[in-house]
């Protein structure tokens, strides 16, 4: 019995952990090899400052020789491209990486009751109790639906070209944290595949 219900909890933990993310979409520059840039800018276009600080550095620890933006660009540095551009240039970067929010769609889905009828007479009070017993309902329900869509974009700034670019949705996070893990990790998983990023 006890093993019974260890064996319950461990599926239910092991499917409540299990990814939400997958990357949908990709294009890759027909041309494009394995890069092993020297540099790596890592950029994640979001107005909140903590979380874009938690994917800057989630993405640039996978990677050697990345650094995240919010190191080297100021908020003044970000709304001014010239002059963000200058410093990365003068910081020595060969490559970048840039994410950023593409949406948050939220959908509401009302499924609809079941019944489950086991077939009696209906002819007598017996057999009318005998089918209303034998009758189970299942009413409906509302399903609430969270699906995060995240770009992410290679870009080699020595060419000032985008390498590789990638579209990543996260279905009903529960938290930014979990949308950050996710979609860095299935990235760079992705990304590798493609084989456009050497780490």
């Amino acid at each position: 019995m006890r093993l019974t219900a260890a064996y319950a909890t461990a599926t239910v933990f092991a499917i409540a952990c299990a990814p939400s993310t997958e990357v949908v979409n990709t294009w890759k520059d027909p041309g494009a090899q394995s890069l092993k840039f020297q540099r790596v800018l890592v950029a994640c276009m979001c107005r909140d400052e903590g979380v874009r600080r938690k994917a800057e550095d989630r993405m640039a620890e996978r990677i050697p020789g990345a650094m995240a933006s919010y190191k080297v660009l100021s908020s003044e540095d970000l709304r001014n491209r010239e002059q963000a551009k200058a410093k990365v240039r003068e910081q020595g970067f060969d490559g970048a990486i840039v994410m950023r929010l593409a949406g948050v769609d939220r959908s509401t889905t009302y499924v609809p009751g079941q019944a489950y009828v086991v077939p009696t007479g209906y002819g007598s009070m017996w057999g009318y109790w005998g089918y209303g017993w034998g009758t189970m309902y299942q009413p409906g329900y509302v399903e609430q639906n969270t699906v995060v869509e995240i770009e992410t974009n290679l870009y080699s700034i020595a060419e000032d070209k985008l390498i590789w670019a990638g579209r990543s949705q996260t279905y009903d996070p529960q938290s930014a944290a979990q949308v950050i893990q996710e979609v860095v990790d299935a990235t760079l998983a992705k990304m590798k595949h493609d084989k456009v990023l050497a780490t």
